[in-house]
C-alpha cells in the first residue's frame, strides 16, 4: 500500500544558512513502491539484502532539490531549460525518514555554467547522496559525468558481466513513444515532498507541469529495448544526471525518447549499466531534456552469479 506523507511535508520550504551550506527544511519522502514485492523497495526483500527497510527511490529525492536550485539560480533553472541536477546515491533513506537537501553557498563559474555542490543528509548525519547542480550550457563536468569519465579511464569490466552479457556498449534506440500521465502525477503527489501548484494547475494548452521524478520515469522506456537477462535480479538507482534543455516537461503530452548505452562497469557486488537518453518533442522537433542514468544490478540476487536468492527486478 502506498505511503501518504502529505501532512508531514506541508510546512513551507524555507532555506537556512548553516556554515558552507544552504539547507532546506526537514522533509519526509515516502516510499511509493512499497507494494512492489521482490524489489529493493519491498521491506522483506530489502532486509534480506542488508538494508534497514524498503528504500525510497533516488528520483523521489530529486524533487527536494528543485526549490533549492530555484532559490540559488532562479526560476529559469527549470523554466528556461538551462538547469542541471547530477546526483550520486550513497545510502538510501527509508519511508518517511527525515532528510535535508543542501546546496553549497559557494558557486563556481567555469565559463560554461554556474555550478554548486549539493548533498542530502539524514537527521542522524548520514549522507544519502552527493552531487552538483548547475545552470548554463551542457555541464560536462557535473558530478555524475566526471564519475563516468573516471570509470571509462579504467579497463572495464574486470569481471565479464552475466546479467548484462547481451547488452552491447553503443546500442541505441530512437523514436520511443512516452507520455507522463496526469494519473501518475496525482499518485506521486502522495509521496513527493515538494508539491508545486504547477503540478495541478493547467498551463500550456491545458497541460500541467510534470514533477521531476515522473519525467525521469518516463525517460526509462529505453530500458525496455535492452537485451538484459530474463533471469530475475534486483536493481537500484546508482546515479541520475538530469538536464533541462527546454523546460518544463508537460503531463499528458506525446514525447519521444532516444537512448544509447555508454558503458558497462563493475563492482564487487554489482553489475553497472550506464546509458544516456534524450526526451524529444516531435511536434516542435526540439529536445526537451537529457538524462544520464547509472543502474546497479545486484549480483547476489541473480542465479547467474550462482546465488540462491531469486527475486523480481526492482528499482
Amino acid at each position: 500500500m502506498k505511503s501518504k506523507v502529505g501532512s508531514l511535508n506541508a510546512a513551507p520550504f524555507t532555506v537556512t544558512a548553516t556554515g558552507d551550506w544552504l539547507v532546506g527544511p526537514a522533509r519526509y519522502p515516502g516510499n511509493n513502491s512499497q507494494h512492489e514485492a521482490g524489489t529493493i523497495h519491498d521491506d522483506a526483500t530489502a532486509r534480506t539484502l542488508g538494508f534497514r527497510s524498503g528504500t525510497v527511490a533516488g528520483s523521489i529525492h530529486m524533487e527536494q532539490f528543485v526549490p533549492l536550485c530555484e532559490h540559488v539560480f532562479g526560476r529559469e533553472w527549470s523554466e528556461s531549460g538551462a538547469g542541471s541536477l547530477s546526483l550520486y546515491f550513497l545510502n538510501p533513506s527509508i519511508d518517511q525518514e527525515p532528510v535535508y537537501a543542501m546546496v553549497a553557498q559557494h558557486e563556481i563559474f567555469d565559463g560554461v555554467c554556474r555550478r554548486r555542490q549539493v548533498t542530502m543528509k539524514t537527521a542522524a548525519g548520514v549522507t544519502v547522496l552527493e552531487g552538483t547542480a548547475s545552470i548554463g550550457e551542457f555541464d560536462q563536468a557535473s558530478a555524475v559525468r566526471l564519475r563516468l569519465q573516471s570509470q571509462l579511464s579504467r579497463a572495464w569490466p574486470p569481471v565479464a558481466p552475466r546479467i548484462l552479457a547481451q547488452v552491447s556498449i553503443g546500442f541505441a534506440a530512437t523514436h520511443l513513444p512516452t507520455r507522463i500521465l496526469q494519473a501518475d502525477i496525482d499518485a506521486r503527489l502522495e509521496t513527493i515532498t515538494e508539491k508545486c501548484t504547477e503540478f495541478s494547475v493547467p498551463g500550456m494548452d491545458g497541460h500541467t507541469v510534470a514533477p521531476l521524478s515522473a519525467a525521469v520515469h518516463a525517460m526509462r522506456v529505453f530500458e525496455d529495448k535492452l537485451a538484459i537477462s530474463e533471469q530475475e535480479f534486483v536493481g537500484m538507482f546508482g546515479a541520475i544526471d538530469w538536464q533541462y534543455l527546454r523546460g518544463p516537461v508537460w503531463a499528458d503530452y506525446p514525447y519521444e525518447v532516444s537512448g544509447q548505452v555508454l558503458a558497462i562497469t563493475d563492482s564487487p557486488k554489482t553489475e553497472i549499466l550506464w546509458y544516456e537518453s534524450i526526451l524529444h518533442d516531435p511536434a516542435t522537433s526540439q529536445d526537451v531534456a537529457r538524462m544520464l542514468m547509472m543502474s546497479r544490478l545486484l549480483k547476489s540476487t541473480s542465479s547467474l552469479w550462482k546465488q540462491q536468492l531469486s527475486v523480481k527486478l526492482g528499482y
